[in-house]
């Protein structure tokens, strides 16, 4: 059994999304692609191992943008 799957790698993305832990800009693209990402290895156009260690890496891109401060975002 795997410790990690592609939907548990999204699931933390969204709470750290959701908690503030991440940059919403940067997070929104990671799970956008982590979710394209699972509907190619479903498809089988991606292999399941290949799937998995690019959902990690737009995870970890995610992690490494804090949110921007709350000033510099209200007025948009």
């Amino acid at each position: 059994m795997e410790l990690y799957t592609i939907a548990a790698i999204a699931a933390t993305l969204t709470r750290a999304f959701d908690t503030g832990h991440v940059c919403p800009l940067v997070g929104r693209g990671a799970w956008a692609r982590i979710l394209r990402i699972a509907e190619l290895v479903e498809g089988g156009t991606l292999p399941p191992l290949t799937g998995l260690q690019l959902a990690r890496e737009a995870e970890a891109l995610a992690l490494c943008f804090s949110p921007l401060p709350e000033e510099a975002t209200c007025d948009r």
